[in-house]
């Protein structure tokens, strides 16, 4: 296959990825809470465990295996996963103090930061669009219209190139997030800063509450 036509492939999933991770919701907010609370690194693992998951579906949709997600079995459970992560994420920004920002020493960072491992950002921010089942949706209509313009073709190579694409695509725009808004929070008044993050608790929650009302009516 020409170097052109791959080249292309990943210039449209590039694109792609980066548009699709723009939006403001439950991932966006997240990355924003976590580079306000813990710094750049954390808000930006928070954003590549997103990515991660994201192309995972842009994946399983370009190969043309999504099917398993119509399970009902997956599907229930991944709407689970959502509202007890996204209940969790709420909780903890509701109660998010005021003496974090304030933290007067290295001594104090480092063990409020220990608190947060980088792993677990990762997964948190895997968890948040994994669970996500409307990406499904989306990569769909993405892909026929990829498809249908040539941007992407059926060889192997093609998708591959388009799914690498979309992992640039959506880190580029995770990483710009995380920056701006752990460089930007320095300007930020500590009381100013806590009521954020407690604002950024309530949305989630309510979103929660939302998740598991559409859940129960739909089970019922």
């Amino acid at each position: 296959m020409a170097p052109s036509t791959l080249l292309a492939s990943f210039v449209a999933g590039t694109v792609c990825g980066f548009v699709v991770s723009i939006p403001v919701g439950p991932v966006n907010l997240t990355v924003i809470n976590q580079a306000l609370q813990r710094g750049f690194l954390r808000a930006f693992l928070v954003g590549l465990g997103a990515i991660t998951a994201e192309t995972v579906y842009a994946t399983l949709v370009l190969a043309g295996h999504s099917t398993i997600l119509d399970w009902p079995v997956v599907n229930h459970v991944l709407r689970v996963v959502a509202v007890a992560v996204i209940a969790l994420i709420g909780v903890r920004a509701l109660f998010f103090r005021e003496e974090r920002v304030e933290a007067a020493d290295a001594a104090t960072v480092r063990r409020v930061d220990d608190r947060w491992h980088h792993p677990r950002a990762f997964i948190l921010g895997f968890l948040l669009t994994i669970s996500n089942l409307l990406l499904v949706v989306l990569w769909a209509t993405l892909t026929a219209v990829l498809f249908a313009r040539e941007w992407v073709l059926p060889a192997v190579a093609s998708r591959a190139a388009c799914s690498a694409g979309v992992f640039c695509g959506g880190t580029i725009w995770f990483f710009a997030l995380a920056y701006s808004v752990a460089h930007a929070h320095r300007r930020v008044k500590p009381r100013t800063l806590t009521l954020l993050v407690r604002a950024c608790g309530v949305v989630f929650l309510l979103l929660a509450v939302l998740l598991a009302y559409r859940l129960i009516e739909r089970g019922g």
